[in-house]
Formats: C-alpha cells, structure tokens, sequence
C-alpha cells in the first residue's frame, strides 16, 4: 500500500509503530496519575506500578530496537537497555519495603533509557530533529538522576516524583506517535486530530 510522507513526521519508524508508541505513552500516563491521585496505596501495590514503569521503559526501548530504522549497533544497545530495564522492574518488585531501594531502581532505569536515547540520536544518520531527540534522552537523564538522588523516605513522596516523571515520558512518547509516518488509511492528518480524527482529503506537504 503507498504511504504519504505527513508534515512534521519522519520515517525513522516502520509505519505501525505509532500504535506501540501511543499506547505506551498513553499507558505511561495511567500509571503515572494513579501513581499520584491514590495516597494510600500499600507499600506492595507501589512496588508493582513501580515495576511496571520499568516494563514500560523496556517495551519503548523493544519497540525502538525492533521497529527503528537504525543501525545493528543502535539496535543491539537498545535491546541491552531494555533487558536491563525488566531486570530493575522485577528488582522494584522484590525490594522488601525499601523506598530508598525503588528510587534506585527506578532512577536506574531512566537514567540508562536518557543515555541511550541521546547516543541513538546523536549516532543515528539523517535522523530529523535530532537535536530534540537528544534534548528528551537528556531530560529523561536527569528525571532519573533526581529520583536516584533526591533524599526520599516515603512511599508518598516517591510516587509524587515517579508520577510526575512518568506522565512526562508518556507525553513525550505520544507526541512521538503523532509524527511517525502511516499508510495512507490510517489517516494523514497531523497531531493528536490524526491519530484520532478521519483522514485528510490530500495529503500535507513534506515539512522535514
């Protein structure tokens, strides 16, 4: 089926991994409000939304190693990154009640997703705006450096901090889902309207 090249999105991605993306930003963000509206949560019920977040962060990095139009190595460091993550998810669930032990854990894993986030976009040739793929690798970087270092000693106040972070991540990953090329029926309006709305009579013209 042909596809038409939408303003703003780039062609990195094989077409249907905009459905992975926006679902895992959109799961992202789930996780992150419950993580902040639910105050009294147990101790084992935030070790495993906790988890999850890592889970998250790995599907995002299996989805970029298996889906991005990168090179091997790319690919390889991004599916390193992802096993890494499920290894502190399954950490976050067994942490025996230690919040200093889930911020590690949790600052851990964003900070190796930031890493190797800004490296894939610094390496990666004629990647389209990579500047702002380093910029959210960097950001990701330093939302996992003040969870690792921030002096927290309460499961209210790490879920706070995770929460927050983690409706960023999501955000960033849904904003992504709204730029990467689709077939033509999918729709070929751009944004939020085009992942949702019904499909632009012609097609925009190529921005990037």
């Amino acid at each position: 089926m042909p596809t038409f090249r939408v303003a703003g999105r780039t062609d990195v991605f094989a077409g249907d991994a905009w459905q992975m993306a926006c679902v895992i930003g959109c799961s992202s963000i789930s996780v992150g409000v419950v993580l902040l509206v639910w105050p009294d949560k147990s101790v084992q019920i935030t070790e495993l939304l906790l988890g999850v977040t890592l889970f998250l962060t790995a599907a995002w990095q299996l989805t970029v190693s298996f889906r991005a139009r990168i090179n091997g190595l790319l690919k390889a460091l991004e599916f390193l990154s992802a096993v890494l993550s499920v290894v502190l998810g399954v950490s976050c669930l067994h942490s025996g009640d230690s919040v200093a032990l889930l911020a590690m854990w949790i600052g851990m894993g964003w900070m190796i997703r930031g890493i190797v986030q800004a490296i894939v976009a610094a390496w990666s040739q004629n990647l389209p705006k990579a500047g702002r793929r380093e910029g959210y690798g960097l950001i990701t970087l330093l939302a996992g450096a003040v969870v690792l270092v921030w002096p927290i000693d309460t499961i209210a106040a790490l879920s706070v901090l995770v929460g927050v972070g983690l409706m960023l991540l999501g955000a960033m990953e849904i904003r992504l889902a709204t730029r990467i090329r689709r077939h033509a029926g999918d729709g070929d309006q751009v944004g939020v309207h085009g992942l949702l709305g019904p499909r632009a009579e012609r097609p925009a013209r190529v921005t990037d």
